[in-house]
């Protein structure tokens, strides 16, 4: 559920082109309100470590490194890592902070691939189902 905490706002900035600029502001209103919500609910009470994230892949280029991390994300096959790694690229892509890179490989290390039960349970569900002491 998490991973909804970027990718709702990434879907709406996708879709503004499209619609009136009147609805504008209350689609980004709406898009934080949902995201602060997702994130207040559902990340762990500690941060993960950053030595438990993988390192980006190396290459020549970034763009060689953004591809990587899709084409892994495609090959895990769940569709919250798919959408999770498209909208880490492009923070990557506007930013250059390989941080988005190990956010999408951590995605896909929490999140059980196709056929692994539930797309919203994570193989440390215990960290992550949302309870609060």
């Amino acid at each position: 559920m998490l991973v909804h905490s970027a990718t709702a706002p990434s879907a709406v900035l996708r879709t503004l082109p499209a619609l009136d600029t009147g609805l504008w502001a209350p689609s980004l209103s709406a898009s934080w309100a949902v995201s602060s919500a997702l994130t207040a609910v559902y990340s762990p009470a500690e941060p993960a470590l950053r030595d438990q994230f993988l390192e980006p892949p190396g290459g020549p280029s970034r763009e060689e490194a953004a591809r990587e991390v899709f084409a892994r994300a495609v090959e895990h096959g769940d569709e919250h890592v798919i959408k999770f790694a498209d909208t880490a690229m492009d923070v990557f892509a506007r930013t250059g902070n390989p941080d988005a890179i190990a956010a999408a490989l951590r995605a896909a290390e929490l999140i059980s691939g196709p056929g692994a039960g539930s797309a919203h349970q994570s193989r440390s569900a215990g960290r992550f189902s949302g309870s609060r002491p």
